[in-house]
């Protein structure tokens, strides 16, 4: 797309220099000052110093907010002919070198019916990131335009790899590669999806900064949305620790947490596996769908789908939505649904 705003904008410069002096932004002065990131006019050491003050002082809801609009206005949208459609990206960067659960979790909703539109990425910070999953799983990962339209209306599931889709950050790519840590832009993942999906479960990297990114989410409309994080800071329904939950519904947010230990014992889940890599996640997510057998893995990824089935729809109580997401994960239905997105069946 083309951008409105000339190199001389002297908002921009002002609005710049204020964060350089320890300022904030409101929502509307993010989204300008990250469109002329997108459009390609600002410079590596002014977006190196935009994103280390933000850092340094925290980045606000208001500065999330504006530049998510700003990457949702760059991003190279797709229409998938229905708003009823569901997410499951979360932010990744907690280290954990956890299980694909939220990939995991995508194909069972799907299993289950529920028209997914999953957005992702390859891994950062740990081994195993969506588009690396997939791709081990035999899941299309780079479907565009029409091929991903069609690959949704066939299979009520599109896998969508970021760097197909957000063409504008390769204007941040360099420096965020030299400064080699967190900033704002490890937020916007998830709340920039291509299909501009109103319903969500997004998994958070922080407990700490988890109520900023809810109300950064409450900001951006969600018609339904869950933000988690787990007290031991898994970016997923933990199996060993509390994970705190927001959830969004028509401009109102509410909060509660989810105990673990009502559906997976401690023991179990010391079992579950973490480093792997992406091809032994494929595997062992494959053997978890077509085993039949209740394992430790196969109950929290029961658990995490029956948050996010919650997150679609309130009515799913997130105790009988665990009973049907571990029925279908034991029945072979998940399994099917798998072959299925592969093109095996």
């Amino acid at each position: 797309m083309t951008y409105q705003e000339t190199t001389n904008d002297l908002s921009v410069n002002k609005s710049l220099n204020s964060v350089f002096n320890g300022n904030s932004l409101d929502s509307n002065q993010s989204e300008k000052i990250f469109g002329h990131l997108f459009s390609g006019q600002m410079s590596e050491i002014e977006l190196s110093g935009l994103l280390m003050a933000m850092k340094l002082r925290g980045e606000k809801a208001e500065e999330i907010s504006g530049a998510a609009k700003s990457m949702r206005k760059f991003c190279s949208t797709i229409d998938l002919g229905t708003s009823d459609i569901f997410d499951t990206c979360g932010t990744g960067g907690d280290y954990s070198g956890s299980f694909n659960i939220s990939s995991s979790v995508a194909v069972i909703l799907s299993a289950l019916g529920i028209p997914i539109a999953k957005h992702g990425n390859r891994s950062v910070s740990g081994k195993s990131g969506s588009t690396d999953f997939y791709e081990n799983l035999g899941v299309p990962v780079n479907l565009t335009g029409d091929e991903a339209v069609n690959y949704f209306k066939k299979h009520n599931f599109i896998y969508m790899a970021a760097p197909n889709y957000h063409p504008a950050m390769r204007y941040a790519v360099s420096v965020r590669k030299k400064l080699a840590v967190r900033t704002i832009f490890n937020y916007l993942g998830p709340l920039t999806n291509p299909a501009g999906t109103k319903k969500q479960a997004i998994g958070f990297f922080s407990p700490a900064l988890l109520p900023l990114y809810a109300e950064t989410a409450l900001s951006l409309l969600y018609e339904r949305c869950v933000i988690y994080s787990s007290l031991d800071g898994m970016d997923e329904v933990s199996p060993l620790a509390d994970t705190i939950v927001y959830e969004i519904e028509s401009e109102l947010m509410d909060k509660f947490t989810i105990q673990p230990r009502k559906y997976i014992s401690e023991a179990e889940a010391r079992l579950i596996p973490s480093g792997l890599t992406p091809e032994e996640n494929a595997l062992l997510f494959i053997d978890t769908v077509s085993s039949g057998k209740s394992s430790p893995l196969a109950k929290l990824l029961a658990l995490n789908s029956a948050l996010s089935l919650y997150g679609y729809e309130s009515k799913n109580s997130i105790d009988e939505s665990y009973k049907r997401s571990l029925q279908v994960i034991l029945d072979g239905t998940v399994h099917k649904k798998l072959k299925e997105l592969k093109g095996e069946i």
